[in-house]
């Protein structure tokens, strides 16, 4: 299963300006890092960074002979850059996206500013039962991080045939805690659609709204 990241970001410049900027760093077998462009259109840019790493190590033969032996591994950041929020998304990305940021910075001549996006699930669930105008009932949430004493935190799931925010509520007691997902449940007409959400999928899930422009994600400071 594909793991997604999204980034806020501000571009400086039109994409195919940043695109011929990729097309001037390529990767190559004689490269230690470079851009691999995948598909560039005026709204997006899929391509890959790609980083070279060498490494020695040394080794001791059974007579006290030391050897030494290069390895080589690359580290990959798949992503696709889009003109509109999100703004970067990247896929099954590596522990750390350091360099590929930095690597964005220079070709902006560090004037790209990015940022990362913060969801709270609640408050989105709650805009998007405005927005339907219908009742939304949460009767699944996992929650994790919740301190029961210093230096020991739970990481509770919470069920019911009722809406458990109350419940949520009580259970913390102002408490600081991580939602990590969510089972939402909303009828129209005879049916009842059944939506799991976690802080990644909702990601994804607000960029296709987004990109079908629903009417509640006019700007994405409403959420």
């Amino acid at each position: 299963m594909k793991r997604y990241r999204w980034l806020g970001a501000r571009w400086p410049e039109e994409f195919n300006e940043l695109a011929s900027k990729m097309k001037a760093i390529p990767f190559t077998q004689d490269s230690y890092d470079g851009f691999i462009l995948e598909r560039v259109r005026d709204t997006s840019i899929e391509a890959r960074y790609i980083e070279k790493l060498i490494s020695k190590e040394k080794v001791l033969d059974p007579f006290g002979n030391e050897e030494i032996f290069n390895y080589v591994t690359y580290r990959q950041v798949a992503f696709t850059l889009f003109d509109e929020f999100p703004n970067i998304e990247l896929w099954d990305p590596p522990r750390s996206i350091n360099v590929y940021l930095s690597r964005l910075l220079e070709l902006s001549n560090f004037s790209l500013s990015v940022n990362h996006l913060q969801i709270n699930l609640l408050d989105w669930v709650a805009a998007f039962q405005d927005q339907l105008n219908r009742t939304i009932v949460i009767d699944s949430l996992q929650i994790s991080g919740l301190e029961i004493e210093n230096g020991v935190n739970a990481k509770v799931l919470l069920k019911g045939d009722k809406d458990v925010r109350a419940a949520v509520k009580q259970f913390t007691n102002n408490r600081q805690y991580i939602l990590e997902k969510l089972q939402l449940k909303v009828k129209f007409d005879r049916k009842i659609a059944s939506i799991h959400l976690g802080n990644m999928e909702l990601r994804r899930f607000l960029r296709i709204l987004w990109k079908i422009s629903y009417p509640c994600y006019a700007s994405p400071c409403q959420i």
